[in-house]
């Protein structure tokens, strides 16, 4: 460690001279060449630039007055442009992304006139009174170094002021690889197994988990130091990464793989080379850089370094208690990697953002079960950077930390629902084992030949004998199973914090939206959410919670439905959305009354599936009886239909009769919904079922057993059975697990729900729905011990 941090020392006291690597031809363009500097902009303003140690600072003079003075944190001021009389400062972020934002000021009074957003991995030139910067176009899937296309800004600067023009696709990736015969291919990547096996070394010399290491080098630049053959983009490099607008290096016609900015180098996309005053040290750090793929990747690990340990300076938020070897505790760190920039804000870029997108990477290529990042309980803002009001962030649900270091002889188990153990890696299945099963580690781990498969394959011995391989994302030291409490201070943000957690990757197109203080309206609107795969959302009558309107800002949905009527969610509410989202784009779904609202929630159901079964539940919302339906009627699109106790509703009669429902199953006993309700669906449909028990917990052992025992429970769902609120907002991502919700006391756990869970042929991960209010730590506890 001591190591580590001098290297992160020398980093920094680099960045206190920042040389720029080229001269100005322009007399009204200044290169920044030194860590500080004055620059006569024209004869009566003088320009004082300082770059030192993580800030900038600018001074302008005029006539020897104090004209403008600005100062910003982890980015560099690389050029100033003097337009007529206005005052371009151009900026690079810290960070792989190079990020490149500009400032505009009017000479005459001080004045900002213009702030620009930021370019990732972007170039520059001044036409004119043109300033062009040409960027790349990523989009979610995108390899950092393998845009889909580049695009063109030019901002015109005249009269004191700054003019976007219209953004200009200018040439697709495919069309930049040409001219191949132009290029030295002199340089070959390693296999994708050796690579793996270098990352993973690497990555334990620096005490950061390998997982992480992966996921950054696979979106910086595809796990490549160079470019396959062919597949070098010599157009660009040739227009772009030239000795006369490159802030980096200028292209050497080899297939080096250079980011797009011409400043990221090789596999980790290192930049501070950057730094080095010294010409020749400069050239020498390129040169191994480029040449040496282990050194690359230890650079920019000692960045990475560098990031966690802005956390010292307050510069990014501490995550639970900062231990290192926490995958979870690096989101801040993986963030300043990229950069901390608007472009990596978790709520306004909720699906781009780097840090989301590595640990995407981690879930997908590395099978790793990570735990999304709370992002609603953040409140990010800019200041030069993007800032964070949190110091510290504690996450819900499990922490992980590595699992690449079982021993030779070790007993680990499975904590996949079903695993297969394989002849080989990526061969034929020997045999199937279940979570909790345990298996003995006979030999090193292996990595496969792929740069999509971050994991280690284990050579294992079953208990039965059976040897083979399997994937390390799926073993652990401990026998049990992850579980996770979603919870939030109140109602309102348990919502935002199941639609964090569960839609916290993929994006849903709708958000569907209902009242939280009596949401009998939202328990059959569940099923619509069921149906859209979206997340369901609670909200004041009158009010949309802050939490609500965050979580709504980072889905960026489509469509918003409102569940109820004006008396259930206001027109204010209903205003506030359409002037945000679009009046076309927020629809209303109410009656008069919860039986035609519960009738028109169906009917929008039925206008995209044929329905030919309904549930049916009373229209008391103090009733729990219905609750544990709603997963497995959002999974079924089957709509949910409230009745009075005593007399079936009418709406239920005419939605069967205009969508000839064949079978009607009635949840609760008939103290709940009467026997003369269920004789008059006799007389109307099919078939007729109840589902109910003695009381609400065996009502939802019986739903369990009755909808979900056919399923290979690999998740159960808990909720507090005299409050609905919380495992409401869970139903439809309770349905998109196929998982049933059970009913428990806050304080212990009923024996009927107890019997179920014993019962099961394995131990599922349990979800808690709701805070210690709902489901206290004791009753956790028992449940936990439930398990086999």
């Amino acid at each position: 460690m001591k190591r580590l941090l001098t290297c992160i020392s020398a980093f920094l006291l680099a960045c206190l001279t920042a040389p720029a690597f080229v001269s100005a031809e322009d007399s009204n363009t200044w290169v920044v060449e030194e860590s500080k500097a004055s620059y006569e902009i024209n004869d009566s303003v003088t320009a004082e630039v300082e770059n030192k140690e993580l800030e900038t600072s600018l001074s302008v003079t005029k006539e020897g007055k104090e004209l403008l003075e600005e100062t910003t944190q982890l980015s560099t001021i690389t050029d100033l442009i003097l337009v007529e009389e206005t005052l371009v400062v151009i900026y690079r972020a810290d960070g792989s992304a190079q990020s490149l934002y500009f400032d505009a000021y009017d000479l005459s009074n001080g004045k900002k006139v213009f702030e620009s957003e930021a370019y990732d991995r972007s170039t520059f030139e001044l036409s004119g009174k043109e300033l062009i910067i040409q960027y790349p176009i990523l989009n979610e899937d995108s390899i950092d170094t393998e845009p889909e296309a580049l695009a063109e800004d030019a901002f015109t600067i005249a009269g004191g002021d700054v003019t976007k023009g219209k953004t200009e696709e200018t040439i697709s990736l495919q069309n930049t690889v040409t001219s191949q015969s132009a290029v030295n291919e002199k340089y070959k990547n390693p296999s994708y197994a050796e690579i793996n096996r270098i990352l993973t070394e690497e990555a334990e010399n620096f005490d950061i988990p390998p997982e992480i290491v992966k996921a950054i080098a696979y979106q910086e630049s595809g796990w490549q130091q160079y470019w396959d053959p062919g597949r070098t983009p010599v157009t660009h490099y040739q227009n772009s990464c030239t000795p006369s607008k490159t802030r980096g290096i200028a292209w050497d016609g080899t297939n080096l793989k250079l980011g797009y900015d011409c400043i990221g180098i090789g596999i980790m996309q290192v930049s501070d080379y950057r730094f080095i005053e010294n010409e020749q040290e400069r050239k020498e750090e390129v040169y191994k850089l480029s040449t040496d793929i282990r050194y690359n990747i230890r650079e920019g690990l000692k960045i990475l370094e560098s990031k966690w340990n802005y956390a010292n300076y307050d510069l990014i938020p501490t995550v639970n208690d900062g231990d290192r070897d926490v995958i979870e505790n690096w989101y801040f760190a993986i963030l300043a990697y990229n950069g901390i920039s608007e472009r990596n804000n978790p709520i306004t870029n909720g699906y781009i953002a780097y840090q989301e997108k590595i640990y995407d990477r981690m879930r997908n290529y590395g099978l790793f079960n990570v735990t999304p990042f709370p992002t609603h309980k953040l409140n990010p803002y800019q200041d030069g950077i993007m800032r964070f009001k949190e110091s510290n962030v504690e996450t819900t649900g499990p922490l992980h930390t590595t699992k690449h270091d079982f021993g030779t002889g070790e007993k680990v188990y499975v904590t996949a629902g079903s695993l297969n153990v394989r002849k080989a890696p990526n061969s034929t299945v020997v045999t199937s084992l279940k979570r909790g099963e345990q298996v003995t580690v006979t030999g090193a781990p292996i990595g496969y030949n792929s740069n999509t498969q971050h994991w280690a394959w284990y050579p294992v011995k079953t208990t039965s004998g059976k040897t083979g391989y399997v994937a390390s994302s799926y073993l652990s030291a401990t026998q049990e199973p992850d579980s996770y409490r979603l919870s939030g201070i109140n109602r309102y943000e348990t919502s935002t914090a199941l639609s964090n957690y569960g839609w916290h990757w993929n994006e849903p197109n709708v958000a569907v939206i209902g009242r939280g203080d009596l949401p009998i309206d939202s328990l059959t609107g569940s099923v619509l959410a069921a149906y859209h795969n979206s997340p369901l959302l609670l909200t004041q009558t009158d009010q949309l919670p802050a939490t609500v309107e965050k979580e709504l800002e980072r889905m960026d949905p489509a469509k918003i439905y409102l569940l109820g009527s004006e008396g259930a969610v206001s027109a204010s509410v209903e205003s506030q959305l359409k002037q945000k989202y679009g009046s076309s784009n927020v629809e209303r779904l109410s009656g008069a009354n919860r039986f035609e609202t519960a009738y028109e929630v169906a009917d929008e159901v039925a206008d995209k599936v044929n329905v030919d079964e309904i549930f049916i539940t009373t229209s008391d919302e103090t009733s729990t009886d219905a609750l544990s339906i709603a997963p497995y009627a959002g999974d079924e699109n089957t709509p949910i239909l409230l009745t009075l106790p005593y007399k079936l509703e009418d709406n239920v009669i005419n939605f069967i009769r205009e969508n000839g429902v064949e079978k009607a199953t009635i949840v609760g006993g008939t103290g709940a919904v009467h026997q003369t309700v269920e004789n008059q669906l006799k007389g109307i449909v099919d078939t007729v079922e109840r589902v109910s028990g003695p009381d609400r917990y065996s009502t939802s052992v019986q739903i369990a057993e009755k909808y979900f025992n056919d399923h290979r429970l690999e998740e159960v769902f808990f909720a507090q059975g005299e409050e609905v609120v919380d495992a409401l907002a869970g139903s439809p991502l309770a349905a998109s697990y196929e998982a049933p919700i059970l009913l428990t006391r806050k304080d212990n756990v009923p024996s009927t729900v107890k019997n179920y869970l014993n019962h099961l042929p394995i131990s599922p991960e349990n979800y808690y729905l709701g805070g210690n209010a709902a489901i206290s730590e004791e009753a956790e506890v028992e449940l936990e011990s439930i398990r086999r």
